[in-house]
């Protein structure tokens, strides 16, 4: 039997205590079960957080389901980011001047890397569907590391139900210079926002929809990798309400 298969030993170091290095190489061999595996990844997923590496944040890793991921590309795609603008610049306005500053040159910066997150969201003021518009780019000087912005739109379920209107925006700006600084970061949250039909929030939620649609079956624009079985936050559905707006 190869040995590299089997579990960790009783008296083996416990996976919290093995160092980054150790656990990207167990999980780079994926050659351990996908129970260990899990474990490896999500005790992986703690240490870089804890040093704020990468493209995890706290806000959409907790009580997320990630159920979809898509890639975007500003210059290649004009129609999905057109109703984006208003909606941010809106938000972006209410964030101290040098957090804007920030927002401003990253949208600007030639390697800004664009995802949309689909999620279902367990919080303490109950379920929601949604999405994650997720602006990002390599720290200069150090490629480990990430400079943020995330605007997420949510449509809260009721007696099983959502209606596709939006009902909850938030905004996270998130400078590396600052989330590594006791995860500093600025956010603005607004609620209520289904009685306002036509306002920007909906008009954006509307297109980002029918992109998701028109590419959910388009194997280009799906981002994948292996390491995401293994994520406790990334697979299929927890929940699907009736009149989700991904079915």
């Amino acid at each position: 039997m190869n040995t590299a298969t089997l579990p960790l030993d009783a008296e083996s170091l416990r996976v919290e205590e093995l160092s980054v290095p150790a656990l990207m190489r167990e999980l780079n061999l994926q050659q351990r079960p996908n129970w260990l595996l899990r474990k490896l990844m999500n005790a992986l997923e703690q240490k870089r957080q804890g040093k704020g590496l990468g493209w995890s944040r706290a806000w959409n890793k907790y009580g997320l389901n990630v159920f979809r991921t898509h890639l975007q590309n500003q210059n290649r795609d004009p129609d999905y980011f057109a109703p984006i603008a208003p909606l941010l610049a809106r938000l972006v306005a209410l964030a101290p001047p040098a957090y804007q500053a920030f927002a401003t040159e990253l949208l600007a910066d030639p390697g800004l890397m664009v995802f949309t997150f689909y999620h279902n969201h367990d919080s303490a003021d109950g379920q929601y569907e949604g999405l994650t518009l997720s602006f990002g780019r390599k720290v200069p000087g150090d490629p480990t590391k990430r400079d943020r912005m995330d605007l997420i739109l949510e449509d809260r379920r009721m007696n099983g139900r959502v209606d596709g209107q939006i009902d909850r925006v938030r905004l996270y700006v998130c400078p590396w210079s600052e989330y590594q600084n006791d995860k500093n970061h600025f956010v603005v949250e607004e609620n209520g926002l289904e009685a306002d039909p036509s306002g920007p929030a909906q008009v954006l939620y509307q297109n980002c929809v029918r992109h998701y649609h028109a590419w959910k079956g388009d194997e280009a624009r799906q981002w994948s990798h292996w390491s995401a079985r293994y994520i406790d936050y990334f697979g299929p559905r927890t929940f699907i309400p009736v009149g989700s707006s991904f079915s």
